[in-house]
Order: C-alpha cells, then structure tokens, then sequence
C-alpha cells in the first residue's frame, strides 16, 4: 500500500511565507544572514586548523559559537513553529546536550580523548543520540499520512543491521592499530551511533525512489559528515594522533550545523513513500539476514560485543516487525470486511450484509418471534437531485441515512440498498410492523421551500410470508412499488383526469390527439430505457402537453387558413401556460417542465426558450417527436391527414434540426414494431427489429 508523507504545512497553525514554506524568525534576509555567518565561522575554524594547527582557545571559541548557533536554531523551531514540535523539542534537548558534551570534549586535557577512557562529556554526547533517535522517528511518525509501525520498524533494522556490521569492522580495524589494550567500545559509540542514524535517514530516503525533499537530503548530508568524523576520530585516537580544533572538529561541527539548516527547509506539497511493498520487504529482509549471520559466526569465531548486542537487537525488531505485521494484516481484514458491508455514503449496512443478515434471521425466526422486513423508495429524490445537484442529493441521502439508522436502532438494523432505496430488519411481533414501518418512514422524510421527499414502501413478515433471503426481498419490492403506484395514481392521476376531461369537453378531437402521443411516447420511453418514474413522468406530459390550448380561443385553434403573424404569437404561448396550469399541482412539476419544452427544436429554433440538444429534457424532446407524427397522420380543419410512411420520411428528413435523430430511430423502430395500425414491417427504411 502506497502512504504519503504528508508536509507540515498541512497543519493550519504552522506560519508560512509561501506555499510549502515555514516562517524563518524575522524573514528570508535574516535566514540567508544566519546561513552565510555560520559558513563564515566554518571557514574560519577550518583555515584556522590547517594553519595554527586548530589546538587553540580561538579554535575552541569558534567551535563553541558554532554549535551554540545550531543549538539555538533549532530551539526556535520547536519553541516558534507548533507543527510537529513533539519531534524538534527532543532534537532541541539533544543539541543542548552534544553542546555541552562537545565543549566540554574539546577543553580537556589529552587524557580524555583517549579510547580507553570515559568522562563526563561522553554522558552528554550519548544521551544526545538518544534523544536525537526519539526526534527522528517521531518525525517519521508525524510526515506519514495513515501511518504505519512497521515503515519505523523496518528503517530500524535496516540501521540496527548496518551498524552491527560497522562495528565488527571498526572493531576489527582498532584491533589491529589500537595501541591500548582496552578496544575502546565505549568511544565506538560515536561512529556507530552516527551511522545507525544515516543508515535510517538513508532508508526514508530510498523509501522516496530517492526523490526526498531538502530536509531528508540535508539529514542525510549532515549524518553523513557526522558518521565520517567520528570514524575518523576513533581511527585517529587509537593510533594517538588526535588534535583538538583539528579538521576533524570542523566536519564535526559542520555536521551538526547542517543539520540545524534542515529544521528550516521549504517543504514539498508532497513526498510519496514509491517504494513498492515487495521490494520494501525484499530489503527488509536481506538487512535482517547480516545481523543473523554475524551471530551464527560468534559461535565460531570472535565478534565484537558490540557488534553481537546490534546484530540481536536487529533480530528482536525483525520479530517487533512480524508481530507489528500480523496486527497490522487482522485490523486490515477487519476494516476490509466492515467497507465491503458498509454503504460508503450514509454509513449504514449495504445490500451484502443485508442479505448476510437476513439470512441469519429467517433461521431464527419463528412464529412466536417474528422479523419484519420493509424495504423503501424515495418518493421525490430524482426531483430534488434534478433541481440541486449530485451533491446536494448525496447530502440528503446521507441525513435521511443517518435519521433512518438512529430511528430504527433499538428495534433492529437499518441498510442502504442503492440509489434512493433503503431497507430495515427488526426483530419484534407482527403487531409492531406498522410502528417500525411509521418511524422508517418519518426518518426518510424531509421537507423544505419548493420540495417535498418522502418515501413508499413494502413490508414482509418473515417467516410467515416468505422462507429465503430472495423471496423476502422481492415480496417486499412488488409491494413498495405497488404502493408506489397507487400514490402516483392518487397523487396525478386525480388532477390529470381532471383536465384531460376539460380538454375532451371543449375539443374532443383534441383529447383524442393526446392519447395518441402519450401511447406512442409510452413505447418510444421504453426503447430509450427510461427509469419508471421518468418513463411515467413522459407520459403525463404527452397526455397534458398541449392543456394550455385551453387558453388559445377557438377560431385560431380551428382556422382552416394560414395563421398570421399575432395568432401565431397566441399559440406559442401556450406551452407557458400549459407549465403555469401543471405548475400548480406541486405532483406534476417535473411533468409541467416537459411540456413547456416539447415544442423546442434540436437546433434551437423553437420556443419559447430556443434551447438546443441536450438542454432539451429528453421527455420534451420525445414528446415532439410523438406529437409531430400523430399531427401529421391524423386530419386537421386546415389539412388531410397524410400517410404512416411521408410522416415518417419527414421526420428523418428534420432528424438532426427540429428532432433529436435518436428519438427518431427509436421512434421509426418503435412504429415498425407495434404493428397495423402504423403500418407493415419494411416502410420508408423501417424494418422489424429481431425478435
């Protein structure tokens, strides 16, 4: 699994002067000012090394404000940045620490600088690697998004690894050049300690396919000259050719001013681990091997102390690894099973544990303990996504999800199927049904300034009613959508009764036409694929399309002449009246926007709103087409009607500018199908379609 070291600047209260950035104590000027004197004083401490030799109270005077300025950099960032302060406060300590150790190294006698020796300094020196250790993995710990032990558990073999290899050939060198005869493991402590830390840093790096940000490069520079001074220092001192204010100190001191620079680098928006999880473990693995062998070997021939304690610590975090890994492997099993039945949007369970669930209630189910099963369809959602947006219906998917889940709770368990379907499985007697199907159905419900959701639904008792997990859910389903119907019917079909009867009242002919269109729309939906409320919502706006030419007086609704310029302006109105008419049943507003569209062309010709393609609602746009064959095929006051096959040469002969070309080949193929009355198989480039 791929993680993201994740920059500081993602904490809001971190002070940036630029994207990526933190905020240096008094502005870039002073940052570049700092860097350049501290190059400076380097320079100096090291030409006055070559020169004067370096053992001096100048030499030691330098050194001093050298690592006095790291200590201070460092301490303003843990003390003036929040961000990630719990890894910077520790460093802070450990540069106090290697502060006072080092002046107090450097202003001692040569007794002190011995391998065989251990002094006061050293307490310091050491504990500042200890503590430098906790800096950097919790450093680690904070940069990593979704972080995980074993990414710190493996550059902690890798580093135990190395340095049990560098102290069996320090080990091996001082033996052979050491002129004491105490070997000096003590004053090792320097170089290995230095080399763990730079074969650690080492690892986030490669981590990063070698692409790290300032900050690790400048780690793994100042480790790096860290690492080499010590090596020299316990190399020089056992041959008894250390100086004090030497060259030596001055990569010393570099090092750790480097270092401090880091605490202070730009950081990148992003710095991704690349390495992929099999090589990462392939390395691991093979860093694990060398401590294993180095222990196989000390029963065979002699091998540091040193080296032994390193190579079986190594050993102990590669087991730390293994139990890390297995924790890891169970919470990843568990988290993967709870996603897999866990709807993502509202929290609630999906259709795989509903089934999972429902399973295992029918076998517990009985007479005497029932379960009732009731599933639900959003009344009114496919409006309000229409009106507000995908984003707005996710976010009343997700309030009504969770008023469902809190409402049914203490009965049982409530699922999210998909779409706007949701389901609930209690466990409690049949006389309860309607009250848990009355509280579901008051959590699916949401009401507000020019909508209203709610919801139908369908119940089984269970096991009185069905005896398997499928038969439940479809017993439950035919009857949400029966009452589904039956509310479509109760709540439109009144009002469209209504009006189609004025309609047939004043111009029967007129009636007449309008069946025909909604039959004909009926079919062409269908072939289209329309969802069933769409598909029912297309049909009442056939049906009631033209229920503004109520307001259109008669003689120009039946003028046999040609229509002039003003009488032509009364009939385009009348599909703004028929949306104000429709309009005022809130149940037919998405079918009133179908009508006032069904008379816009494909290439933004008609009216009223001169909309074009796609802009048209797909209902408007099959309504025109349906309307327009019907006209032409039945006989009007001011013409005859003409044949099934010029209609339909007309209209692939508009296809493309007044009618969307694929509700014509769906309304061709609709004709060629239906049989008669429209017609035999093979008209005007119509064939049946395969059965």
């Amino acid at each position: 699994m791929r993680q993201l070291l994740k920059p500081p600047t993602q904490h809001h209260e971190t002070p940036t002067t630029s994207a990526g950035s933190i905020a240096f104590p008094g502005g870039p000027r002073v940052a570049r000012a700092a860097v350049v004197a501290a190059g400076v004083v380097l320079l100096v401490h090291a030409t006055n090394a070559v020169v004067a030799g370096g053992n001096s109270p100048f030499a030691r005077l330098l050194f001093g404000v050298l690592a006095l300025g790291a200590l201070i950099a460092v301490t303003a960032r843990a003390a003036l940045v929040p961000a990630e302060r719990d890894a910077w406060t520790p460093a802070a300590i450990a540069f106090g620490a290697w502060l006072i150790g080092s002046v107090y190294y450097i202003g001692s006698d040569q007794s002190v600088h011995s391998l065989a020796s251990f002094w006061s300094g050293d307490v310091f020196l050491l504990s500042a690697g200890a503590l430098a250790a906790l800096s950097v993995g919790r450093l680690v710990k904070d940069r990593v998004e979704q972080f995980q032990p074993t990414i710190l558990l493996d550059g902690v073999i890798v580093a135990l690894a190395t340095a049990a290899l560098g102290a069996a050939l320090m080990t091996e060198a001082l033996s052979r050049i050491a002129v004491q005869s105490h070997p000096g493991a003590l004053r090792l402590a320097y170089p290995i300690g230095a080399l763990l830390f730079l074969a650690f840093c080492t690892w986030v790096v490669a981590l990063t396919d070698w692409r790290p940000d300032r900050l690790w490069s400048l780690l793994v520079g100042g480790l790096g000259l860290l690492t080499l001074a010590s090596t020299a220092f316990v190399l020089s001192a056992a041959r008894g050719t250390y100086q004090p204010g030497g060259l030596l100190d001055t990569m010393w001191i570099a090092g750790g001013i480097v270092i401090a620079l880091a605490a202070w680098q730009p950081d990148v928006e992003e710095l991704e681990v690349r390495l992929d999880p099999l090589t990462r473990i392939t390395i691991t693995s093979l860093a694990a091997f060398a401590p294993l062998a180095l222990l196989v070997l000390a029963h065979f021939t002699a091998v540091s102390t040193l080296s032994v304690c390193f190579a079986t610590a190594a050993v102990a975090a590669v087991i730390a690894r293994a139990g890390v890994s297995f924790k890891e492997n169970i919470q990843m099993f568990a988290d993967a099973r709870i996603e897999a039945q866990t709807d993502s949007l509202t929290g609630l369970g999906n259709r795989r544990k509903l089934m999972a669930d429902l399973r295992k209630q029918l076998t517990l189910a009985s007479v005497q303990s029932p379960r009732v099963l009731a599933m639900f369809d959003l009344d009114g959602f496919k409006r309000y996504n229409d009106t507000y947006g995908h984003p707005a219906g996710d976010a009343l998917l997700t309030r009504l999800g969770a008023n469902l889940g809190r409402s049914i709770r203490p009965y049982g368990n409530a699922y999210r199927l998909g779409g706007d379907e949701f389901c609930v499985l209690v466990v409690t007697g049949a006389s309860s049904a309607k009250t848990i199907i009355a509280l579901s159905a008051a959590a699916l419900s949401e009401h507000g300034e020019g909508f209203t959701v709610r919801s139908s639904h369908g119940s089984v008792i269970l096991p009185h009613e069905a005896h398997d997990a499928t038969q439940a859910l479809r017993v439950a389903d035919q009857r949400m959508y029966a009452q589904k119907e039956d509310r479509r019917s109760s709540a439109t079909r009144q009002t469209r009764d209504i009006l189609l009867q004025v309609l047939n009242e004043r111009t029967p002919d007129l009636g007449d036409h309008l069946k025909g269109v909604a039959k004909l729309a009926m079919g062409v939906g269908a072939r289209l694929a329309l969802g069933v409320e769409e598909l029912d919502e297309l049909v009442r706006a056939a049906e009631l399309h033209d229920v503004g030419k109520m307001a259109i007086p008669d003689e120009i609704l039946h003028k046999a002449e040609a229509l002039t310029e003003d009488e032509w302006f009364f009939v385009r109105q009348h599909t703004i009246i028929g949306e104000r008419i429709l309009s005022a049943a809130p149940a037919l507003l998405p079918v009133a926007k179908l009508v006032r569209a069904s008379h816009e062309h494909f290439d933004g010709s008609g009216y009223p709103d001169g909309l074009a393609a796609d802009a048209i609602p797909l209902g408007a746009r099959v309504v025109a087409v349906c309307d327009a064959f019907d006209a032409m095929t039945s006989s009007r006051p001011y013409r005859p009607a003409i044949p099934v096959e010029d209609a339909l040469a007309e209209l692939q002969a508009c296809a493309g500018t007044q009618f969307d070309p694929a509700v014509v080949a769906a309304f061709c193929a609709e004709i060629a199908a239906i049989g008669p009355r429209y017609g035999a198989p093979g008209v005007v480039g119509i064939s049946r379609p395969a059965a």
